[in-house]
């Protein structure tokens, strides 16, 4: 009742001028407010802003443009043309910024730290924009439409007689209070049901209660429990779903066999990671008077998973596969995709395959698709088919090695007409795990693109580009795999800063020859390791659209993914549209509306599958490193912020944090342009591709490095010497220095499917 009285007395005053603003002191003065009643504003303040009728600006208070009625004030819906929805992305504020982005269809807005209401990363909310010359700036959180999670996973923290609890994810920026924290204890990491979700303008914490105990923090397999619990990934399939797969025929009828095309007498063989089950692409190729025939073989799921089924209607949920160390969630159950469905040799199978006639020089001379039946011969590891390649021995029949050799020639001359036509390719090894007997990570690796991986990547985007062509004519709607051209502003910053190394970017006939150009001009390995990266970031993220735009990276103007139906949305979507559009051999129905819903799922899911393996490799990082606090490593800088530097250490691909407090001296200047620290004392500076000698300091939140207490800790790989103009010049010459002795400081604070990143590579285009 008092705060009902207080909001009409607010409202009230704010009526007398309409377009007056005041600040929370002013309101107190002039309202005449006693003690008691000041933190009653503040919660009525925050319940007018949260309704829409007032805003704020700079710090002060004023009435919302949309009149309203002083005696019956009403919310303001959050359809309001004067308010649009979006993702909350609060990565600077766990960065310990004073700021967050709001992800909408309009663009992406900033969010000063003071108006984001109670949200929190990955939130859905409704946001008051503000544009500038046309562009999206500046926006006050207004309304939380729906939060992303009701429960997360963490640690449990004790101080007192108090409990809190700190997220997994370092992207929930807040530190909960523990109402009930059950058998839990500090050490452990937990499930956390969020309660209340705070109050910033009151200074009150968010509050939750633990409801599961996973078990000690930093076990690799609690740790991995974690991470599945935080996405609130499915672990087992709905009993309607695994009876559905149960009662599925294991059997291909000869009625079924007779209506396809019978490639069964076709030497076929699949290529895949050493630890893969599902297989769902398999290849044949044939020489012809001409050229080359190529059968691209792809799993038929859509002829056992209808889209009014359960088991389709659980894979509209779960969007992909999620691929972890040594543990599957599947997008479908495993009867179907590790047996019924998947590609293994000496089973009859159904398929989809697509047919290409090529001539000499692998131009396309025929396409088609055909529903079809096949038999493969053999199942090949990508290491076995790079022996080959390489020359080594192998046990491969005659057959096998001329299957593989005249693969292999055909790929070659379809990497260098994709190149050709504005392919950009990037050199970014991804981690690996390799296990003891115990099951337990012996050792990271890094998992490079080899001659296989290209010959099978070459010939999925075969298939998936004439699917998208032949969609794209045929089916009033379809989902393309979109890669949207790049932000010219971001690409200027890029090259910007390659600038400050001596690189130059020339601008060619287009965007793509530019980049091209530029990735090629990259004087060695190191600098491959380092840029490569930060220009690819510099790209926007592909995903799934029925908008059909061109794939910038593949330099395509119809592409889509096929090829994976076994563990990917967007693939088994398609294959129902190949079958009602092209084959004409379903009559089941999927509307705009349907298609645009799954196209929106498979690129939400993609994106959370990507946070997850992050996440997970995060933490398997730093346990496994937790084993060498205080060895020493060789590394080198690959990027830089204001706290401090990131270093890849060379005897095990992680990196770590150099922070400034450990660099020799004091007094360093960060100039984010040049991602280089400067001494003005003593003209020393820390930059991009230096090369450090450093060792574990402390494994926390971060893997925690200083520098060795050694002669030469610290030499530059390449010494840039500036121009007039600004920019930098390589220079062959090297220069070190030491770490001057100090005290130590006590520092407290993205495929092919497989389990690994690297061996999903392929899918990710």
């Amino acid at each position: 009742m008092k705060n009902k009285q207080l909001s009409e007395r607010v409202l009230a005053h704010f009526a007398g001028d309409v377009h007056a603003a005041y600040s929370y002191n002013e309101l107190v003065y002039q309202l005449g407010l006693v003690k008691k009643e000041k933190s009653l504003l503040s919660e009525t303040l925050q319940e007018l802003l949260s309704s829409g009728q007032l805003i704020k600006k700079s710090r002060k208070f004023a009435l919302s443009a949309t009149p309203k009625s002083e005696t019956q004030p009403q919310p303001a819906p959050v359809s309001s043309s004067r308010l649009i929805e979006g993702i909350f992305d609060a990565t600077p504020l766990a960065k310990n910024q004073s700021y967050a982005f709001v992800r909408t269809e309009n663009g992406d807005f900033y969010i000063n730290a003071e108006d984001t209401l109670n949200a929190y990363h990955g939130d859905a909310v409704a946001i008051e924009p503000h544009f500038r010359k046309g562009k999206s700036d500046f926006a006050y959180v207004r309304k939380i439409v729906k939060r992303a999670n009701s429960t997360v996973a963490g640690d449990i923290r004790s101080s007192g007689k108090h409990s809190y609890f700190i997220s997994s994810n370092l992207k929930i920026h807040n530190w909960f209070e523990v109402s009930d924290q059950g058998t839990a204890k500090e050490g452990d990491k937990v499930v956390l049901e969020v309660t209340n979700w705070g109050n910033p303008v009151l200074g009150k914490m968010p509050v939750g209660k633990v409801t599961e105990v996973l078990g000690p923090s930093g076990d690799p397999q609690v740790e991995l429990m974690a991470v599945i619990r935080q996405y609130q990934l499915p672990l087992e399939f709905p009993p309607e779903v695994q009876a559905e797969a149960q009662a599925l025929p294991k059997a291909i009828t000869a009625k079924e066999i007779a209506r396809r095309f019978d490639l069964r007498g076709l030497f076929t063989f699949t290529i895949d990671p050493a630890s893969a089950k599902d297989f769902d692409d398999a290849i044949s190729l044939e020489t012809t008077e001409k050229g080359w025939r190529l059968y691209v073989h792809i799993a038929d799921v859509a002829h056992y998973v209808s889209p009014t089924s359960a088991i389709f209607q659980e894979a509209a949920k779960r969007g992909n596969s999620f691929y972890f160390p040594k543990k599957v969630i599947p997008m479908l159950p495993e009867l179907l995709s590790n047996q019924v469905c998947s590609l293994r040799p000496e089973e009859d199978k159904l398929t989809l395959t697509v047919i290409t006639e090529y001539d000499a020089k692998a131009k396309t001379l025929q396409q088609k698709l055909v529903e079809s039946v096949i038999r493969s011969n053999f199942r090949l590891a990508y290491e076995e088919v790079d022996a080959l390649f390489e020359g080594q021995e192998t046990s491969f029949s005659p057959e096998l090695i001329t299957a593989l050799n005249e693969a292999r020639k055909l790929s070659a001359l379809l990497s260098k007409k994709r190149m050709a036509a504005g392919y950009i390719w990037f050199d970014l090894p991804e981690l690996e795990y390799e296990y003891d007997d115990a099951g337990l990570i012996r050792r990271f690796t890094l998992a490079e693109e080899t001659e296989s991986h290209k010959l099978i990547e070459n010939f999925m985007l075969v298939a998936n580009e004439f699917i998208a062509r032949k969609l794209t004519a045929l089916s009033p709607t379809t989902i393309y795999r979109i890669h949207e051209d790049p932000d010219l502003d971001k690409i200027a910053r890029a090259t910007d800063l390659l600038s400050h190394y001596g690189i130059s970017y020339y601008e060619r006939e287009n965007l793509n020859a530019s980049l091209q150009y530029l990735l090629s001009t990259l004087p060695s390995l190191e600098y491959h390791q380092v840029f490569d990266r930060i220009i690819l970031r510099s790209l926007k993220k592909a995903k799934y659209s029925i908008q059909h735009i061109r794939h910038f990276g593949l330099a395509m103007e119809d592409y889509t993914h096929f090829t994976s139906p076994i563990r990917r949305l967007c693939d088994l979507v398609i294959h129902h549209l190949c079958k009602i559009h092209i084959l004409k051999s379903s009559k089941a129905q999927l509307g705009k509306g349907q298609i645009q819903h799954y196209a929106t799922v498979a690129s939400e899911q993609e994106l959370q599958a990507d946070q997850a393996e992050r996440d997970i490799e995060r933490v398997y990082s730093m346990a496994f490193m937790k084993t060498h606090i205080g060895e020493k490593f060789t590394g080198m800088v690959v990027s830089a912020k204001s706290s401090g530097l990131i270093v890849r250490l060379k005897e095990i691909p992680v990196n770590a944090m150099l922070k400034t407090e450990q660099f020799p001296s004091r007094g360093w200047t960060y100039r984010d342009r040049e991602m280089r620290f400067v001494n003005p004392r003593n003209s020393d500076y820390f930059q991009l591709l230096d090369k450090v000698l450093v060792q574990i300091m402390d494994v926390s939140d971060d893997i925690y490095l200083e520098l060795q207490q050694v002669p030469i800790a610290h030499e530059h790989q390449y010494q840039i010497t500036r121009n007039k103009s600004g920019s930098g010049q390589r220079d062959a010459q090297k220069k070190s220095y030491s770490k001057s002795p100090k005290k130590a400081v006590d520092y407290k604070p993205g495929r092919k499917k497989g389990g690994s990143k690297a061996n999903q590579r392929r899918g990710k285009r």
